[in-house]
């Protein structure tokens, strides 16, 4: 009897796990991950699994606590943020994703929790701050 691949009824499938992610993830371990960053960066253009490798490591940076880039001047913080929200709005709008509830329940959390700053309470306070 011949065997099925039932993979599909389970999970949805994603660039993380498929056969390039899988290729991108030995060369990162053979290279190292500094070698990898740096022959994407060099690139004029990348693939779908690069862009969530790059994602994945820039998550990793901006959410690791100890993170060297609390040195960096919030200026190019500023432009770096500025540069991923244009990404994922040109994305979102070509594309127009269909996202089951849980996923949009995520993305909507996290966009809410990322708008501390930009609503008219916090930046009330934001700028009373400014003002003493």
């Amino acid at each position: 009897m011949d065997e099925v691949d039932v993979s599909a009824l389970f999970m949805p499938k994603t660039v993380f796990g498929s056969p390039e992610w899988v290729e991108l993830e030995n060369k990162e371990n053979s290279m190292g991950p500094d070698q990898l960053l740096d022959e994407i960066i060099d690139k004029k253009m990348w693939s779908n699994v690069e862009i969530a490798w790059m994602l994945k490591r820039l998550v990793y940076f901006y959410g690791n606590k100890k993170s060297i880039l609390k040195n960096v001047p919030v200026e190019r913080m500023m432009m770096n943020m500025n540069d991923i929200l244009r990404v994922f709005y040109v994305l979102f709008d070509k594309m127009d994703p269909e996202i089951d509830d849980n996923m949009r329940s995520y993305v909507s959390a996290k966009l809410a929790d990322a708008t501390w700053g930009v609503n008219s309470r916090t930046r009330e306070y934001l700028y009373k701050l400014e003002t003493k």
